[in-house]
């Protein structure tokens, strides 16, 4: 006999999905200019990559710099 699934219930507070969620969105923007080259270098690797998504490609990319900026940079004590 096969057993039932358990669905998954989360112990939060029944708003908390939604307040975190509408935290979420993005809704700021900030705009890049790229010259020919570079827009073509870009176009070239998403198209290489079967990348769809440029503006999450261009997020990741950055976000992930940062992080590792900040990595790098973090103080030490010894």
């Amino acid at each position: 006999m096969a057993r039932k699934k358990r669905s998954k219930k989360h112990n939060l507070a029944p708003g908390f999905r939604s307040e975190e969620k509408a935290r979420l969105v993005r809704n700021r923007r900030k705009a890049i200019l790229f010259n020919e080259k570079e827009l073509s270098l870009i176009d070239q690797y998403c198209e290489r990559f079967s990348i769809r998504n440029k503006s999450a490609f261009m997020r990741e990319i950055v976000i992930s710099h940062i992080l590792e900026q900040l990595d790098d940079n973090y103080p030490k004590l010894f």
